[in-house]
């Protein structure tokens, strides 16, 4: 069985990959080859297992040892587990707009891949685009361009627009109040590929963070340091592949550990570094790879 996991960034989210050669200290996990933002697959496998252990405690190590695999070199639970996420990619990234306040966009590259890697939107159709964008939302537009941070782009309401505002909105966004599905459905922005990567790369948000000195009250050597951070209001989604449980002993079907996972997570959990200043709260959402849209 192949799930799509939905994640949603609530708030800020920085899944980091320690110290940075650039000017920022501590930057983001991207892709190699696009610089996209990602969240590796061990993160997100790491923090479905420590939302389990936190919220069904000591007496359910068995049921999280079933699902995530028993521990190397512990006497009978040496087995791999029931789950494999796959990096979270991102799907869609906010934007400030001039109308709206903030938009959602993606692009062709990000749709095809998505498409191809869960299945859930085969009817729906790519955009080929070059140099114009598509809007889901007459809303969006100021004589029939679109404005995004300090960028003009002329733009065209499409249907195929709509049509990927509508599937995302139910997909990915189960989980949220209604009004957020209807502002997705109004506010998603198709770019061309190299638009959403200069996007995604330069828009980031970058935050400078220090420790003070108890004593002194003044920053402490070497304690300066930047951050960067993956903005609110993101999408990124992994396909998780579930089996049988490993343990012989347990006997759980795929379907019994899907339920599982699912029903025992909730809806939000906690990503990355940062937890006790509120960084990487994030909204989930989930769907079955199988169950195409007709």
């Amino acid at each position: 069985m192949r799930k799509t996991l939905f994640i949603y960034t609530e708030t800020p989210l920085h899944a980091g990959t320690g110290v940075g050669l650039g000017s920022v200290d501590l930057p983001i996990q991207r892709e190699k080859h696009t610089n996209y933002p990602i969240i590796q697959a061990s993160g997100v496998k790491g923090a479905l297992r420590d939302t389990l252990e936190i919220k069904l405690g000591r007496n359910n190590e068995a049921l999280i040892k079933n699902i995530f695999g028993g521990a190397t070199g512990e006497k009978g639970d040496d087995f791999a587990g029931a789950i494999s996420p796959s990096d979270a990619r991102i799907l869609l990234f906010s934007v400030r707009a001039l109308k709206g306040v903030f938009v959602w966009v993606t692009c062709p590259l990000v749709l095809a891949r998505y498409q191809q890697e869960t299945g859930l939107a085969t009817n729906l159709r790519v955009p080929d685009l070059e140099k114009d964008v598509e809007v889901a939302s007459e809303k969006l537009l100021i004589n029939g361009q679109v404005m995004l941070e300090e960028f003009t782009y002329n733009a065209t309401l499409t249907s195929p627009a709509r049509d990927w505002a509508e599937h995302f909105a139910e997909k990915a966004l189960a989980n949220a109040v209604t009004y957020w599905k209807t502002r997705l459905r109004n506010h998603l922005v198709i770019l061309p590929d190299n638009e959403f990567r200069d996007f995604v790369r330069y828009s980031t948000e970058i935050v400078t963070r220090i420790h003070i000195d108890d004593v002194k009250k003044t920053v402490k050597d070497g304690q300066l340091f930047s951050q960067e951070l993956l903005p609110a209001d993101s999408l990124l989604y992994s396909v998780i592949n579930v089996t049988n449980s490993r343990n012989a002993e347990a006997n759980l079907t795929d379907e019994q550990v899907s339920t599982k996972l699912v029903d025992e997570l909730g809806a939000r959990i906690q990503i990355g570094a940062d937890e006790t200043v509120g960084r990487g709260r994030v909204l989930l959402g989930w769907a079955e790879e199988n169950k195409h849209d007709e």
